[in-house]
């Protein structure tokens, strides 16, 4: 009878649970003062902003208490043992910051008990390979979110070049190229397979595009080669797009801006949800369009009163 009567009181504890964090509308201070590991990939401006905005969200919302560990601090064994360390220690969830944080939380610390969630990955299935439990916020703005503010902000053009490394970047493409279909726009591929290769593309290809296209791509994309391409995009009267404020301060007539203290509080969003109980999967990150007005004007492109949200225009 005794065992009985324990039974039943699980039972009912979990059914009790399960209402709790269940509910849609409970209150994030509901959530048990979690404890949250944060492993951090570099001590670089963008991962500390974005922890910063971690930190105050998960400590308002859910009243975290957080711990972070700076990757870059342990070297060879002092990683294994910090490893062994987060895998003992009772943590409620682990949140990977950068890259390098996710594939070591996902390769050091496996974990069926204790949730994780990345942040700031770019191509996190390229890191990750396809675990199942993937869940986070990636750097990947969907190519349909794209081609519709580059619509909205260009409305004349036709024809757009995306320049990349087929190796890296040849899902991006497909996927974009199909998107395009649907607005009336066309995709021409500007293939290349290494740096030296960019100046005999653009030069092939001037003629052929309205506009063109700059992802994130390691074989196109440095400081250098992104203020030369666009230097030679001005003098061909060539609008460009890019995916930082780098581009936009460089020339580019639109570019896809992360804040990345805005990208940390996402990530806090999404950390609440999983706290709860949710499963989640792969997020798109929140970001803002900046209009160059200045390149606009020089290019002789006519600007309008309102674009798509989140469209910002700049002076």
């Amino acid at each position: 009878m005794k065992n009985l009567a324990k039974i039943i009181c699980r039972l009912l504890f979990s059914a009790a649970f399960s209402i709790l964090t269940g509910a849609a509308d409970a209150p994030c201070r509901e959530i048990h003062d979690p404890q949250v590991a944060v492993l951090v990939s570099q001590d670089i401006r963008p991962y500390i902003e974005a922890v910063e905005g971690l930190n105050a969200a998960l400590e308002k919302a859910a009243k975290a208490r957080l711990e972070v560990f700076h990757l870059e601090k342990f070297k060879g064994k002092e990683k294994t043992d910090l490893a062994q360390r987060l895998a003992n220690e009772k943590f409620d969830l682990f949140v990977a910051i950068g890259p390098g944080a996710a594939r070591f939380v996902w390769s050091k610390i496996g974990s069926e008990r204790t949730p994780r969630i990345f942040s700031m990955v770019l191509n996190p299935e390229k890191v990750l390979g396809h675990a199942a439990d993937a869940a986070g916020i990636s750097l990947n703005i969907p190519a349909q979110a794209q081609l519709e503010i580059i619509k909205s902000v260009l409305p004349d053009i036709e024809s757009i070049g995306i320049l990349y490394d087929p190796d890296h970047n040849s899902d991006f493409f497909r996927g974009a190229a199909i998107n395009a279909c649907s607005m009336d726009l066309r995709i021409i591929p500007l293939n290349v397979s290494s740096k030296k290769e960019i100046p005999i593309v653009l030069k092939q290809h001037w003629n052929d595009m309205d506009a063109l296209w700059l992802i994130p791509d390691r074989t196109v994309i440095s400081e250098t080669i992104v203020q030369y391409v666009i230097k030679n995009a001005l003098f061909e009267k060539v609008p460009v797009i890019g995916f930082n404020r780098f581009f936009y301060e460089s020339g580019a007539a639109l570019a896809f801006v992360f804040d990345y203290k805005e990208l940390g509080e996402q990530c806090a969003r999404e950390a609440i949800r999983m706290l709860s109980g949710e499963t989640l999967n792969e997020t798109p990150p929140v970001f803002r369009a900046w209009v160059n007005a200045r390149v606009m004007r020089n290019l002789g492109i006519k600007l309008k009163e309102k674009y798509l949200p989140p469209v910002i225009l700049g002076p």
